[in-house]
């Protein structure tokens, strides 16, 4: 296996998403509560709400597509636990979907939107190609203690602010890509074994226009190797866009990088820069660090 490695930034907030609350829906599965599927709850929800809209779902494996239009905001989903609260189908681009149509939970257009402890998961596999488990375009999205399986573009960071906190991430190729200004941390990245022949790449970022604010940041993240996974090599990413941006500060056992590639403290067996492009750089300076803190560049304060 070829290890390399970059890394990125800096001290942040600390972030506690939900806390004890009555909940506004139940879902669950066998029928008990008000709702046996989450996509009637959502739809329950009032439109262009300004408070949250709290919608517990119980533990169980749910077999549905899930939408969130832009009017409905603030919506909130509470697992049970990533390893009990699981949402999860089959779609991909070889079963004849757009890349765009292939999320499990897609089209999240609703500003406010956060989920926490529970999987999605895009059960397609590999030999489908791009299979999405989570699409999201809505601003000031968040979530927390959240598992997203797949293989090819897992995770799409499509737009606007975006911020993952203790959440994990299973994929191989492109498996967190996108424009958003998105900020992982304290996250756990798993590189799965590709196709016969592929190599994986955790990021590719997708800044078209030099003057955009967007980009992936991974703050304490670690990177890691499937248990299976041998003799393949594992990029920390590459450029989708013409300004693609990346920054990390993170523990890796994988990796390497590209167009303004930014690393600060990186550490790990895998934090190797020898090999990497000449364009990808490395600071120590905390000052350039501290422009991709929560507060600073996801304005976690607001």
């Amino acid at each position: 296996m070829t290890l390399f490695v970059t890394a990125t930034i800096v001290v942040c907030a600390q972030s506690q998403l939900i806390m004890e609350t009555p909940y506004n829906a139940v879902v669950s599965k066998d029928g008990t509560e008000n709702f046996n599927t989450i996509a009637g709850a959502i739809l329950a929800a009032p439109n262009h709400s300004v408070k949250s809209f709290f919608i517990k779902i119980k533990k169980g494996t749910y077999q549905e597509y899930i939408r969130v239009d832009k009017k409905k905001t603030n919506i909130v989903l509470i697992g049970e636990g990533m390893d009990t609260t699981i949402i999860t189908v089959n779609r991909s681009f070889v079963d004849d979907n757009k890349t765009y149509d292939t999320a499990i939970v897609g089209k999240v257009l609703g500003n406010g939107f956060t989920a926490q402890d529970l999987t999605i998961r895009n059960s397609a596999g590999p030999i489908k190609h791009q299979a999405v488990t989570l699409r999201v375009e809505a601003d000031s999205a968040s979530f927390y203690k959240c598992r997203f399986n797949g293989y090819q573009d897992t995770l799409y960071v499509k737009r606007q602010h975006q911020y993952y906190r203790n959440c994990e991430i299973y994929g191989t190729i492109d498996f967190i890509c996108g424009d958003a200004a998105t900020l992982f941390q304290n996250c756990l990245f798993v590189a799965r074994v590709p196709l016969f022949k592929q190599y994986n790449t955790i990021t590719a970022q997708q800044r078209e226009h030099e003057d955009s604010t967007t980009e992936i940041v991974l703050q304490y993240c670690s990177i890691k190797a499937s248990q299976h996974l041998s003799n393949v090599t594992t990029f920390f990413g590459r450029p989708w866009g013409k300004f693609s941006r990346t920054v990390e500060w993170i523990e890796s056992s994988i990796v390497s990088r590209r167009s303004s590639y930014l690393e600060y403290k990186n550490r790990g067996p895998g934090a190797v820069t020898k090999g990497c492009v000449t364009w990808a750089s490395v600071t120590t300076n905390p000052n350039i660090a501290l422009n991709f803190t929560i507060r600073n560049f996801i304005n976690g304060d607001q």
